[in-house]
């Protein structure tokens, strides 16, 4: 175990590997878990959780619940952080806890042909960023060997030219050492910001001062300023009574004039009051005549019968007939069936 794994006691810390039946690192995860307990002692807890279950949604991580998050800390390192796997371990850790992650990386942005490592250093720092982490810091070791190469392109990703990949990935794979933090907030914390009543305030105090040199008076100027109280007179001073603003006893209160007046009223004419004003009556227009044979259909419909025709239409009444046939009645309709 390294300084980087380091933890202090009482705390809660949450391992994440990628561990199976057939792995190498069993046993030095197993170590490593035993060493973190130690650390934590009686008033802390550790617990592990398989990286591919979190990936797929299997598993949900409590939200901030840890203080320390260890990542895939044992070789051969064959995990790649996603942004939904960085996502998932920064809810689930406290505010300002810590994020101890190690990841296979390319030593330059050249990527390497049929390579599983395709994330350069700065990659990993920028996916750190988006997820939310704050002052990361990120060491690289020595190349990873020929041995641990091979071991990673038979056993783990299974490639079908394991020589040609060691031979063209040796020297170009070294391991990041990532070491990020918490903001010191947690997801979805709200807080009260003060700066509404500064500026409230500071819009009053500018207001204050623009009304004062509005109103402020140059006392050195040449111009002479005449004094307002002096253009008023004892007349004008004097409060009036209300008998000068009564209404003459010889003046009537005058009529309102109607909406539809006729009389003159409405256009400021002399009339007789006492008489009442007469709305307007418009003149009655007469009714053209309906042509009910000769009349044309507009809808269309007149020849269907009284059930297709409108309200209006001058053929109620009469029977269906033929477009353009006059409409007579014949047979036993022309005699009333009225015998007396």
């Amino acid at each position: 175990m390294t300084l980087k794994h380091k933890v202090e006691a009482g705390q809660a810390v949450l391992l994440v590997a990628r561990a199976s039946a057939d792995a190498q690192n069993l046993d030095a995860l197993q170590l490593l878990r035993e060493s973190l307990a130690a650390q934590v002692g009686s008033a802390g807890k550790v617990d592990f959780e398989q990286i591919d279950r979190i990936e797929s949604g299997a598993v949900v991580l409590a939200s901030a619940h840890y203080d320390c998050v260890v990542a895939n800390p044992i070789e051969p390192w064959v995990v790649e952080h996603s942004s939904s796997v960085l996502a998932c371990l920064l809810l689930a850790l406290k505010p300002s806890g810590a994020l101890v992650l190690d990841e296979l990386v390319l030593d330059a942005a050249d990527s390497l042909d049929g390579s599983p490592v395709t994330r350069t250093l700065d990659e990993l720092a920028r996916q750190l960023r988006f997820a939310g982490f704050v002052d990361s810091q990120i060491d690289c070791s020595a190349p990873v060997a020929e041995a641990t190469l091979r071991l990673l392109a038979e056993r783990c990703w299974k490639l079908p030219n394991v020589d040609g990949f060691v031979s063209s990935a040796s020297g170009h794979i070294v391991v990041a050492a990532a070491r990020a933090r918490k903001p010191e907030y947690n997801v979805g914390a709200a807080a009260a910001l003060s700066f509404g009543k500064k500026a409230k305030a500071d819009t009053k105090s500018a207001g204050t001062q623009s009304a004062q040199k509005v109103w402020m008076i140059n006392v050195e100027s040449d111009d002479e300023i005449e004094d307002q109280d002096k253009l008023l007179e004892e007349e004008d001073l004097a409060r009036p009574d209300m008998a000068s603003l009564a209404r003459p006893g010889d003046l009537k209160p005058r009529r309102k004039p109607c909406k539809n007046c006729t009389c003159g009223l409405a256009d400021g004419e002399v009339v007789d009051e006492s008489q009442a004003c007469k709305p307007a009556v418009k003149p009655a227009v007469p009714k053209k005549p309906v042509d009910v044979v000769n009349v044309k259909s507009s809808c269309g419909s007149c020849s269907l019968g009284d059930a297709f025709r409108c309200s209006s239409c001058p053929y109620l009444g009469m029977p269906a007939f033929k477009p353009g046939e006059k409409v007579t009645l014949g047979g036993s309709m022309l005699h009333d069936d009225f015998i007396p």
